[in-house]
């Protein structure tokens, strides 16, 4: 036993000091430009690293016992390997990670750090005044302050709260170890609506399972108590409970701050959970769930934190009704929105059924764990307390995917992928729980080695395919999100030279971020009228013959980046825009080049354009 537990111990020094040099090699091999793939372009080293960190983490959290420090090492190596994954970005040395909204954020945060805009009136200043707040404290930029808290603090919350709510409703000696698993595979970032960026609702709903741990703990301990006798709640203690709910009151509403729209989702499972819970009390009042602490209270203060919050903004009236209109008139269904999107993904040599295997691979093995947990659940086959538990998990899904069939239904872009995310946060913890009680049973059939080589080799297989999913990358079919600093300062030099009143465009778009990031968002939007600013946007067939005289009426600029480049002409093989686009800004008389540098290209294209 002791030879045994050196080896453990020695497994472990080994998994620490690889992913010390994996580190130290993602560091000091910083970016120099934009990377296609952030996974490519890291060094061998780093992955080879957190391979071995991931191994000895899985294979010694497995094979020692849960009360040994030992245990609780691998544990954290486990989940120190794959946070360094998630926080490749920071480690590798990009200027700014996320080149959609994430530059919007980047431009709120930017106004709210110059007074220029007061939090209150941001629908969802949660990450804004958090990364203002670390930029001051830590010293470092506005910009570095914002992946700190997208890629390292709201992982590490996830990270912490999903094990503790497998422990609730898994209960056995591998729970905690297979929630950490679970936590670290992060479901819920997609990549399609929910992303590792600064981004709201994805930094939510990462936030959802310490609402969701608070909910249980106070309601659970309050029913664990009692089962003890008449007094139990006072052994408890009944200033923890309310200290739990005074946690819960505050979670919640730091929730709505966060991202409203997520706060909402969380009101409905704790208010579905609350209404089993007096149903339970006046039907079947020696169910477990009756004898839990209600959550009705809790359920009513986070709507109503939502309730007095989120109305006062015309874009949350706005999206409500956007999506009543979608349901009512005829658009595309979401099975003709794949199929347009199966159409380009095989003209670029890809395959749908594989993308799907490389998004949601894990997700899918999970969310079958969790289903097969809750029809056990359902029809008794646990102890009391574990039925009303997953009873109680299962009812609060069931709004869940009420709301995700409606948006599915109503065709809003892909705004069902977040109640997907969302619902994965909850699936992740039931899936682990589901293994954890599955392991014990098998290790009653088989023997113990058996069962946990099993669990091992199941875990060994999910984290690859976890990490390869954790970025967008061309694995994916999408480029990284990278932001190098010279596309900014190019914008920017752009932007402070232009002639007035001509308009900006793009390949895929306008130039709306960038203009975010150099004029503030909030200004952006309700006063500056940028020309061209949204949907400045050259059509593919213009771009491609280069005949821009045919096609506009006036002067324009427009900006092209190597991340375009590559993105077009590398990843989707010239679909859209082809690389002869490309060739003949650079031979089509009347197009000029004015700012060049760092991968960033600005060509004024003079109305007497004559087409080559």
């Amino acid at each position: 036993m002791a030879t045994s537990h050196r080896y453990s111990k020695g497994a472990l020094l080994a998994g620490y000091l690889a992913l010390l040099g994996a580190v130290v090699a993602a560091h000091r091999t910083p970016a120099t430009g934009y990377e296609l793939s952030i996974y490519r372009a890291t060094p061998l080293a780093f992955w080879a690293g957190v391979a071995v960190a991931l191994l000895a983490g899985v294979a010694v959290a497995f094979a020692v016992d849960r009360r040994s420090r030992v245990h609780g090492g691998a544990l954290l190596l486990l989940a120190s390997a794959m946070l360094s994954v998630m926080a490749l970005p920071i480690l590798r040395g990009y200027a700014f990670y996320g080149a959609g909204d994430s530059l919007s954020h980047l431009g709120w945060a930017s106004e709210i750090a110059a007074g220029r805009l007061s939090a209150l009136n941001l629908l969802y200043p949660g990450i804004h005044v958090t990364s203002v707040a670390t930029a001051r404290v830590a010293g470092v930029p506005l910009r570095l302050a914002l992946l700190y808290v997208a890629l390292v603090v709201f992982p590490v919350v996830f990270t912490l709260f999903v094990p503790l709510l497998v422990q609730f409703v898994g209960d056995t000696r591998r729970a905690f170890a297979l929630g950490v698993f679970a936590a670290v595979c992060f479901l819920p970032l997609n990549n399609i609506a929910l992303y590792p960026v600064p981004h709201p609702a994805s930094q939510a709903i990462l936030f959802f399972p310490v609402v969701a741990y608070l909910a249980f703990a106070y309601a659970v301990r309050y029913a664990r108590g009692r089962a003890d006798g008449a007094d139990a709640p006072l052994r408890v203690g009944a200033h923890r409970l309310t200290g739990i709910g005074a946690l819960l009151a505050l979670a919640s509403s730091a929730l709505v701050l966060v991202h409203p729209q997520q706060a909402l989702n969380a009101a409905l499972f704790l208010a579905a959970v609350a209404g089993v819970q007096l149903v339970a009390r006046r039907v079947r009042p020696e169910r477990a769930l009756a004898g839990q602490r209600a959550l009705a209270l809790q359920a009513g203060v986070l709507a109503a934190a939502f309730a007095v919050w989120s109305p006062r903004f015309q874009r949350v009236q706005g999206a409500t009704l956007a999506t009543v209109i979608d349901l009512v008139r005829a658009g595309p269904t979401a099975g003709e929105v794949v199929g347009s999107k199966s159409v380009s993904l095989t003209a670029i040599g890809g395959s749908l059924p594989v993308l799907f295997v490389k998004l949601f691979g894990v997700a899918a093995v999970l969310s079958l764990l969790a289903g097969v947990l809750l029809l056990r659940g359902t029809t008794g086959r646990f102890d009391r307390e574990t039925n009303a538990l997953v009873r109680a998990f299962g009812v609060g899904l069931v709004p869940l995917f009420g709301v995700f069939l409606v948006v599915l239904a109503a065709s809003s872009g892909d705004m069902y992928f977040r109640y997907e995310g969302f619902i994965m946060a909850l699936v992740a913890v039931l899936g682990a729980a589901a293994l954890a009680r599955g392991v014990r049973a098998l290790g009653g059939v088989a023997s113990r080695p058996t069962a946990t080589v099993a669990v091992v080799v199941l875990v060994l297989a999910c984290l690859p395919v976890a990490v390869m999913g954790m970025h967008s990358s061309p694995y994916m079919y999408q480029p990284s999100k990278e932001v190098p600093n010279s596309y900014v300062t190019g914008y920017s030099m752009g932007f402070e030279h232009r002639a007035p009143g001509v308009e900006w465009l793009g390949l895929r778009g306008g130039p709306q971020r960038y203009v975010d990031v150099h004029y503030g968002t909030e200004y952006s939007l309700n006063e500056l009228d940028f020309p061209g600013y949204k949907y400045g946007i050259v059509p593919p067939g213009v771009f491609r013959a280069g005949n821009y005289s045919d096609a506009f009426d006036g002067p324009k600029y427009l900006s092209t980046t190597s991340a375009g480049y590559e993105t077009e002409v590398g990843l989707y093989r010239g679909y859209r825009y082809p690389s002869r686009g490309y060739w003949r800004l650079t031979t089509t008389p009347g197009v000029n080049r004015v700012v060049a540098g760092g991968g960033f290209r600005l060509y004024y294209v003079a109305n007497e354009t004559q087409g080559a």
